[in-house]
């Protein structure tokens, strides 16, 4: 069957799949929409945490056991996959988004829809709670053809309040990165592809064990996986990142807007990469990064959304096995 509930064990946390016998997309919708799973040829190209799910995707803490959200970071659920946040990211008040954790985009329960046609091409779409911290309803709608490694999202954020808002869409997709711990750029790496030999700007989004180390060569940064927890932001990436693993990778493809505003000092793509600590981290109020992991991040521009209008960024996804 090419859509299929899967029972996780928790009434809770019910699944769906969609796959296409080269390509399995499992979507997690009550806990923030949620794409928690894409395997191709057999192998997971996302990051799990095994803490609430395992191997195969049964819950192994149930919901109702889950930490009671206090606005720190050692309270967030980061059950992995990817999900869509607003952007910019920040606890100084409107017009940033202070989580995670967040009760409603992040750990809200989405509502899904789904069909697949007369030729077998699936839709599935989430849709968010509204939000009156933010104004936004959010909703992500994939498209996975009956054949084939590649699938198509298309993100919309609607203003349902009766103000003015302005919010960057921000995809983080969380990919495993333990296989390529130590292994040179050319094993393994992760890829954002750039303007040209002249795009070699970066912006250093947090150092609080390291900075990541990005190469530019050519018309792409490559960076190997580094023992660091940390972020870079990259103004100039042209419409490629990728996660390129001993074994399999995952490519997201977009359309950055030249000239226009995008956060986190006019970064298209961001790179979250990290490795086990012995400690949790006080400056990230109590996060502790258990696991070796990164995350691929593409954002569109910030744009103002008037009461009842929408934005959306399309992006395009491809498994490479």
């Amino acid at each position: 069957m090419p859509l299929t509930d899967l029972d996780s064990g928790d009434s809770a946390l019910p699944l769906l799949r969609a796959a296409n016998g080269t390509i399995a997309l499992t979507f997690l919708p009550a806990v923030g929409g949620r794409l928690l799973s894409i395997v191709a040829s057999g192998r997971e190209l996302l990051w799990r945490n095994p803490q609430y799910f395992d191997a195969n995707l049964r819950a192994v803490r149930p919901r109702s056991t889950w930490a009671t959200l206090d606005d720190t970071f050692a309270s967030w659920a980061n059950v992995g996959g990817s999900k869509t946040w607003p952007a910019p990211q920040g606890w100084a008040g409107e017009g940033e988004w202070a989580g995670p954790p967040d009760a409603v985009l992040d750990a809200g329960t989405w509502a899904i829809d789904a069909a697949a046609d007369e030729h077998g091409d699936m839709i599935v779409s989430m849709t968010s709670p509204d939000d009156a911290r933010t104004g936004l309803r959010i909703t992500r709608r994939f498209a996975l053809p009956s054949s084939g490694a590649e699938f198509t999202q298309l993100t919309t954020f609607t203003n349902v309040s009766d103000r003015d808002v302005a919010w960057s869409i921000w995809e983080v997709c969380q990919v495993d990165t333990s296989a390529a711990a130590g292994l040179p750029a050319g094993d393994a790496a992760i890829e954002v592809d750039v303007d040209g030999p002249g795009g070699a700007e970066t912006v250093n989004l947090g150092d609080y064990r390291g900075n990541v180390v990005a190469d530019h060569v050519g018309d792409r940064f490559v960076v190997p996986i580094q023992d660091v927890v940390a972020k870079i932001g990259f103004p100039t990436a042209s419409g490629r990142i990728a996660y390129r693993g001993p074994h399999a990778g995952l490519e997201i493809h977009f359309e950055p807007v030249p000239g226009a505003e995008y956060p986190d000092g006019g970064s298209r793509a961001e790179i979250w990469m990290q490795s086990p600590q012995l400690q949790p981290i006080a400056e990230l109020s109590g996060l502790h990064p258990d696991a070796y992991l990164a995350e691929l991040e593409v954002l569109s521009p910030r744009s103002k959304i008037g009461p009842g209008a929408s934005i959306e960024i399309t992006l395009r996804w491809r498994a490479t096995v």
